[in-house]
């Protein structure tokens, strides 16, 4: 029986998406900006995903993640653009280093996923969220 994704599940699935981006970043480095690197190589990532015929990441397809329905490709873009503003919270900070990215997950992620079962950005792409496979 499939089971909607938790709150680690969606974690764990963020953490191993980042990676393709810290490896393209750590490439750029001494380059240009790492910050805009990481962020927009991340958002390149995800639209690619989206356009690939299952929509699913490497940290979906790892953790036996697929989507709950066949949502339309708008659906997919508008979840790529929102997923990575969220992550760009990680390396934007206004007193401290993860300052904002603390807010992100503390005050705007987790309550939504606790109290909807969608993160922000599933919520507002069209209430997209995945469900794992046993």
């Amino acid at each position: 029986m499939n089971t909607r994704t938790t709150a680690l599940d969606k974690l764990i699935v963020s953490f191993v998406n980042i990676i393709p981006s810290i490896a393209v970043a750590l490439l750029l480095y001494s380059y240009t900006d790492w910050r805009v690197v990481l962020v927009g190589s991340f958002l390149v990532y995800q639209l690619i995903v989206a356009l690939t015929p299952t929509k699913r990441s490497i940290g979906m397809r790892l953790l036996r993640i697929d989507w709950a329905k066949d949502y339309p490709i708008k659906n997919h873009i508008i979840f790529a653009l929102l997923y990575s503003l969220s992550f760009a919270t990680a390396v934007t900070w206004i007193v401290f280093p993860f300052d904002v990215l603390l807010v992100n997950l503390l005050c705007i992620q987790l309550p939504m996923v606790l109290k909807t079962g969608y993160t922000l950005h599933g919520y507002l792409a069209g209430k997209m969220y995945g469900i794992r496979s046993p």
